[in-house]
């Protein structure tokens, strides 16, 4: 196993505040991110569930005031890595838009890493269009 990072950045058609508001809340992923089904926040810890089960993420800071949330995936069954460490930060671009940058850092083997990095990449594009998604469907 070896260390490893991914990281995709998207700029969205919403404002910063609106995406931190989604972001920050810690809670709600399955409204945003397709393969969650269910999600719950109990203390400092996020569940999620997927068809195929659930694991738990550990929350490391919810900055509201720099718009960071860090997290902490120690084990999951979605992606072959381990020790996933994710950070999403929300900033506001020039023309009133929302950048969001999503990273990881995790362990992985040489043979796992350019599939890990394909789901991270895929993750992160489905999540970062569903949180424009959703904000849009609930201002219609």
């Amino acid at each position: 196993m070896k260390n490893s990072n991914f990281e995709i950045s998207q700029t969205i058609d919403v404002s910063a505040d609106e995406a931190w508001d989604i972001i920050g809340a810690v809670s709600g992923v399955d409204q945003w991110l397709g393969p969650i089904t269910a999600c719950s926040v109990e203390g400092d810890k996020r569940i999620c569930s997927t068809e195929e089960g659930s694991f738990e993420e550990d929350i490391l800071k919810v900055d509201h005031a720099n718009k960071v949330l860090e997290y902490a995936i120690p084990s999951q069954h979605m992606i072959p890595v381990e020790n996933i460490h994710g950070q999403m930060r929300v900033e506001a671009t020039p023309s009133g838009q929302a950048t969001i940058t999503w990273s990881w850092n995790f362990q992985v083997t040489n043979e796992n890493e350019p599939a890990a990095k394909e789901a991270f990449q895929m993750i992160g594009g489905m999540g970062i269009g569903g949180i424009e998604s959703l904000i849009k469907q609930k201002a219609a």
